[in-house]
């Protein structure tokens, strides 16, 4: 009894850690785990991030051109004056300049300056987003591309030995002139198809896997089935507005291009604004202070100090900067016009991800239906060829029929999938952890998952 009871615990030891194992290699091959696994190292990545720092710098420089400009200089040597009324000869002579600037008004430049560079930042922000959910989207649309691949690689072989099985024949040459019979002859090119579809398979699949490879840096996976299909949230999709005119809407204040075409046309207006400060007066003060020792021919030490203020009116500007002036005013007119036609674009954009994902929708419940429909379909075709009901070409044609309607389905499961992301994206809301859930009421988990 110890024994039968030894053997069932052995058993079901095994059992949890083949469980364990599998689960582990599941997360470890995972859409989330490769994208993190790259995340944070990919060159666009780096590069976006340094970007960004670098606009924070400018934005602290900007904001320093109101800051006091401090100095101290120090001059020291002697003085010798021969020949003179007063002949004096000063030895180690010592001068120190104490001195403060400060700008005080530039005819709002350094304003525009400082609203400009602040623009820049919250652009780069939006940049480096962009280079994120690029990535994002790359990584996925790689890693669900090998799987797609492998699903219809997987068809294709199947549906090829099942052609193979079915009509009986394992070689396609024929000469002209062998006197086969048609029945003999379409089994021959059904099996010839069915080969060359392999073939293109296999090269799909291998390019998929170049892919992979590529994105993700990393040779492919050793058993593509270790990859699992990406499952999305329910509270990711609740985020998706019911309807095209409210995604529209949505998109018309969440686009991140359209944000950074706005923040164009303001960078457009402050250059005027800085051109225009070309024509206006500037308004400085400074302060000084300085100790001289035995310095400026005259023996013994003494202070000065000295207070200014500089108003400065630029008389030749209105000639001399005119055509800058005029080439910003030019610009901004542009940046307006741009604007209004990303605005457009933006629309369309909206439209054509809201299409695809509705379309995604309905063309994977038709896939579905389609594919246990083929199913049934060849199921009747075998047994009715068992029974002599029908002949070997119905079953073929039947198998051919699944085929085509597994690879649908892998398609259009896929394709939801990304249509999702591309929907997130244009608004603006796509964030890594919305690619996958990996809890099991995860939606779109289609029949073949």
């Amino acid at each position: 009894m110890s024994l039968i009871i030894l053997k069932i615990l052995r058993n079901f030891a095994l059992g949890v850690l083949a469980l364990i194992v599998s689960i582990s290699l599941s997360s470890a091959n995972s859409l989330t785990t490769m994208i993190d696994s790259i995340l944070t190292s990919h060159e666009d990545i780096v590069n976006a991030k340094k970007e960004l720092e670098e606009a924070g710098r400018d934005v602290t420089d900007s904001l320093l051109a109101y800051a006091p400009d401090l100095s101290v200089k120090w001059e020291g040597g002697s003085n010798d004056k021969d020949d003179a009324s007063s002949d004096s000869q000063i030895d180690g002579f010592d001068t120190f300049d104490w001195t403060y600037k400060q700008k005080i008004m530039d005819s709002g430049a350094t304003l525009a300056d400082i609203r400009n560079k602040n623009l820049e930042l919250d652009k780069q922000e939006l940049e480096y987003i962009t280079s994120r959910n690029d990535l994002l989207i790359d990584a996925a649309d790689a890693y669900l591309g090998l799987i797609k691949a492998s699903e219809k690689l997987q068809a294709s072989i199947e549906a090829e030995a099942n052609t193979r099985e079915t009509s009986g024949q394992e070689e396609i040459r024929v000469q002209v002139g062998s006197g086969l019979t048609s029945d003999v002859l379409k089994s021959k090119r059904q099996l010839a198809s069915a080969q060359k579809t392999v073939i293109s398979d296999e090269k799909s699949f291998n390019s998929a896997l170049y892919t992979y490879e590529t994105v993700f840096r990393t040779e492919g996976p050793e058993n593509v089935d270790s990859l699992t299909k990406p499952r999305l949230a329910e509270d990711t999709l609740a985020m998706l507005p019911n309807t095209m005119e409210e995604y529209v809407e949505i998109a018309l204040a969440n686009n991140r291009d359209l944000l950074i075409s706005k923040m164009d046309v303001e960078i457009a207006r402050n250059d005027v604004i800085t051109a225009l400060a070309g024509f206006g007066p500037t308004v400085d003060g400074e302060y000084k202070r300085s100790f001289k020792d035995d310095a400026s021919h005259t023996a013994g030490s003494h202070s000065e100090e000295q207070i200014k203020l500089t108003v400065e009116l630029p008389l030749s500007a209105f000639y001399m900067d005119m055509p800058g002036y005029l080439n910003d005013r030019s610009a901004l007119d542009r940046a307006i016009n741009d604007h209004a036609v990303k605005e457009r674009d933006t629309i369309k954009s909206a439209k054509d991800a809201w299409q695809e994902y509705a379309n995604a929708r309905t063309m994977l419940s038709y896939s579905e239906n389609e594919a246990t429909i083929a199913r049934e379909l060849l199921s009747i075709s075998q047994k009715e060829r068992e029974a002599g009901q029908s002949d070997a070409a119905a079953v073929l044609s039947a198998e051919e029929t699944l085929e085509s309607s597994m690879k649908d389905l892998s398609d259009d499961s896929m394709t939801l999938v990304t249509s999702v992301y591309e929907l997130l994206d244009v608004i603006n809301m796509l964030e890594p952890e919305m690619m996958e859930t990996n809890k099991k009421e995860g939606t779109f988990n289609t029949s073949s998952q």
